[in-house]
């Protein structure tokens, strides 16, 4: 279930999407609010988000899906990011 390819495969589909869409134009639903609150600098925000963003989606993709192939893996990490994760929508969601 967990191996290190699963592992690996499915980050690399998280973070495809991440990268794809850009860290300017991506927020993850209700998480970035949440760590607003918090009061970190705008850098520090973002690699925590990402971070938080990385483990779940790791750990949700595979607990779901359970791939057994490294595009399987891929896929999930990807659809994961997809479903939770939306195109910043005004400028104060946007990350520097």
């Amino acid at each position: 279930m967990f191996t290190i390819t699963n592992v690996l495969f499915t980050a690399v589909g998280v973070f495809t999407i991440w990268a794809s869409w850009g860290t300017g134009r991506l927020s993850v639903k209700y998480l970035n609010v949440r760590l607003a609150d918090i009061g970190l600098s705008p850098n520090k925000l973002l690699l925590v988000e990402f971070g938080v963003t990385m483990v779940l989606g790791v750990v949700i993709a595979i607990a779901l899906v359970q791939p057994e192939t490294a595009p399987q893996a891929i896929a999930a990490g990807m659809g994961w990011t997809s479903l939770v994760t939306r195109p910043a929508t005004n400028k104060s969601e946007r990350q520097s």
